[in-house]
């Protein structure tokens, strides 16, 4: 990873994005305290259902503007724009307003986000300066994320001890100046810094070329082109899947820390702060298992570790088996993410990847937004602990039919290693979080 930070424009993608992730952080956790204290774990429900239902919907569309205008202006514009979104949800906490123009900014802010993910996945390639940079980008991304999660909940812990949700939002504004301050700095590498193979790629993949066509045709493209092959579509379903179980977790996290363990704001933090713990080191594993060049394969069982922990705490409801879950829930995090990720940017053409990630993301938030709903659901009809056990098994015997698809992707793209390298002339697919802050 260190050839990565050696790469100023990369750094300082990286930097920005590690602020912004802990800002990201306290403000999920602060926003979640904040419902929680006025509407109680069905307000939490129903607010999530309703953000990611909204972000589903609008980020195939916002995706677009990572393929069709500079991505860096695109990442400075959603910056600036939650900053001030964000700025207004401080103001009116801190006079204490009603709670529902809060509530609507916490929806906002998810929305004016989503963007910013699919821009920062796809300018990546165009950033580095040879293909290990690539896939060493993708496991410094995880890493980062995996710190935000540890340090951003532990410093809203902090604050809502020791100041309030007003003073967090506030934290969160300053990170969106930092990042946006960053991106306008970051200048990509000269032709002549890059290594002809990358060279190679991205001349194969450039933008431009394709044919004029009405907005909304051009947004859905993503998703035409997940469904043009089976094994890109078996991909996406298992990490919706997977997706599922990180929206059901905005849910039952708050239902286990201030309901079933009582153990306070504090304790909610340290939970989410075990989930950053397990993602930071599931960020080395990830990149240690690169070495077998089985990607596929260790997203498929990354998907099955994400949901099996909950049955741990079905089964001990205890404060030592929560966060034994949260830290194996984390380290399985890094693994999916990563593995997934690099398997789209080898696999999908440059042009089109920002349209990919976009429809990706709409399925993945469409994915949580069922998880919170089938877990509110759940814990009314059946109680928190039958309700874990019913996502954790079933999860985990829906991925099993795609494992032999999964095997099949690593046979064909990964036989010759993690980077595979097109020529030109073959460069098409062989085939192509989270929480309340996925959408950054």
């Amino acid at each position: 990873m260190a050839n990565v930070f050696a790469n100023p424009a990369l750094r300082r993608v990286f930097l920005a994005f590690a602020g912004s992730l802990i800002g990201d952080g306290v403000f999920s956790l602060s926003a979640i305290v904040y419902v929680f204290r006025h509407g109680g774990t069905t307000a939490v429900g129903v607010l999530v259902v309703v953000r990611y239902v909204a972000i589903a919907t609008i980020a195939p569309l916002a995706s677009i503007f990572a393929d069709q205008y500079d991505r860096r202006l695109v990442m400075v514009v959603s910056d600036v724009v939650r900053l001030v979104l964000v700025l207004i949800g401080a103001l009116l906490v801190g006079l204490h307003a009603s709670k529902w123009p809060v509530f609507v900014v916490i929806v906002l802010v998810g929305l004016a986000g989503t963007a910013f993910r699919p821009s920062q996945v796809a300018i990546l390639p165009g950033l580095a300066r040879n293909p290990d940079e690539v896939a060493g980008a993708n496991v410094v991304s995880s890493t980062i994320e995996s710190v935000g999660f540890f340090a951003g909940p532990a410093l809203a812990g902090f604050l809502l001890a020791y100041a309030n949700v007003a003073t967090a939002f506030g934290f969160d504004a300053v990170t969106f100046v930092w990042s946006a301050l960053l991106i306008v700095s970051v200048r990509p590498p000269r032709d002549e810094e890059r290594s002809p193979e990358l060279q190679s790629l991205l001349a194969a993949s450039g933008r431009g070329g394709e044919p004029y066509q009405p907005f909304v045709v051009r947004a859905v493209k993503g998703f035409q082109f997940i469904a043009h092959d089976r094994r890109v579509s078996v991909l996406v379903v298992l990490y919706v899947l997977q997706c599922v179980v990180a929206g059901a977790s905005a849910v039952f996290t708050v239902a286990i820390a201030l309901k079933l363990l009582h153990i306070g704001s504090s304790g909610l933090g340290l939970m989410e702060s075990l989930l950053g713990i397990g993602g930071l080191v599931g960020g080395f594993l990830a990149l240690m298992l690169m070495e077998r060049a089985r990607l596929a394969m260790d997203f498929a069982l990354g998907v099955i570790v994400w949901a099996a922990p909950l049955l741990i705490i079905a089964i001990l409801p205890n404060l030592f088996a929560a966060l034994v879950s949260m830290w194996l829930i984390g380290a399985a995090n890094s693994v999916v993410d990563v593995n997934a990720i690099t398997i789209l940017q080898h696999i999908v053409p440059n042009d089109k990847l920002g349209r990919v990630m976009g429809a990706l993301e709409g399925g993945e938030v469409g994915g949580m937004a069922l998880g919170s709903l089938l877990m509110t659901v759940l814990i009314h009809l059946v109680g928190l602990r039958t309700g874990l056990s019913v996502i954790g098994v079933s999860v985990s015997l829906l991925v099993l039919p795609g494992l032999p698809t999964m095997r099949r992707i690593d046979a064909e793209a990964f036989t010759g290693g993690v980077v595979v390298r097109h020529s030109p002339a073959h460069h098409h697919p062989h085939l192509h979080h989270v929480r309340w802050g996925h959408a950054r």
